[in-house]
């Protein structure tokens, strides 16, 4: 279901434009929903479409011959999926593939093209973005390579909360041993690591955040390199944090494939 003439939708990118700018913004957008599992664009296809998440989390992913996808980044409301249009490329560097529902505003990319060349500020938030996005790529990929599962896990698990806004996260085991290029018994064992230190516990197929400061000490510091790095750049961070609906997180981790 889309509608059109949206109210104005809390996405980094539109929230960064002047009110009066982003609210005729958002009015051009349709709202879609994204559900868990859905191909948004395949590598190297031209886009149609640029999402700008308002919730829920959209994971970019290299696809190898008959390889398993690699996941490189993520994206939520805090960016958007297409904004290589700024730099003139119509193609998709990678998959992008709903990894957690939520919901999105969108826009044909023959639209975009022609806000982006009306508007400085929409151009300049877009730029800011790409890097942005180009910055967790690059980290991502040095982390897969360098660091352990258990604190790649932990960084995950933050970073997924942070994207989606949301309470409970539906994934499988082998879902999240494909984002984080691992087997599925590496999760688990790194899981359990992390509930035998009170970080996290899980019953029924459900993962639950008990110590949040504690789970950022057991992370990678990739995560924090990254809004370090954003912040030398630009003088400020990527976006200010949202209140959490509570001290407690908790996200879903099935158990079944």
């Amino acid at each position: 279901m889309m509608t059109e003439g949206c109210e104005r939708e809390r996405n980094a990118i539109i929230e960064s434009l002047p009110e009066k700018e982003g609210l005729r913004f958002a009015a051009l957008c349709h709202k879609t929903s994204l559900s868990q599992g859905d191909i948004l664009c395949e590598s190297n296809q031209d886009l149609q479409t640029a999402y700008f998440p308002t919730s829920g989390v959209v994971s970019l992913a290299m696809v190898l011959d008959s390889r398993s996808p690699l996941e490189l980044g993520l994206i939520g409301r805090d960016g958007m999926l297409g904004a290589t249009l700024s730099l003139g490329t119509f193609a998709a560097p990678m998959r992008a593939v709903v990894q957690v529902s939520g919901t999105s505003l969108m826009m044909t990319t023959a639209q975009l093209e022609q806000e982006l060349r009306a508007s400085p500020q929409l151009l300049e938030a877009v730029h800011h973005y790409e890097f942005r996005l180009m910055m967790q790529t690059l980290q991502t990929a040095a982390c897969i390579h360098f660091h352990e599962i258990e604190p790649r896990l932990a960084r995950w698990l933050l970073m997924t909360q942070e994207l989606s806004l949301a309470d409970t996260v539906p994934l499988t085991h082998i879902q999240l041993a494909h984002a984080l290029g691992v087997q599925r018994s590496g999760v688990t064992i790194a899981a359990g690591s992390l509930h035998r230190r009170g970080l996290i516990s899980y019953s029924r197929g459900e993962i639950r955040i008990l110590d949040h400061a504690g789970l950022e000490c057991a992370a990678c510091e990739c995560h924090a390199s990254l809004i370090n790095r954003y912040r030398v750049v630009f003088g400020k961070d990527p976006e200010p944090k949202p209140e959490l609906p509570s001290k407690m997180s908790t996200g879903i981790l099935q158990s079944t494939d």
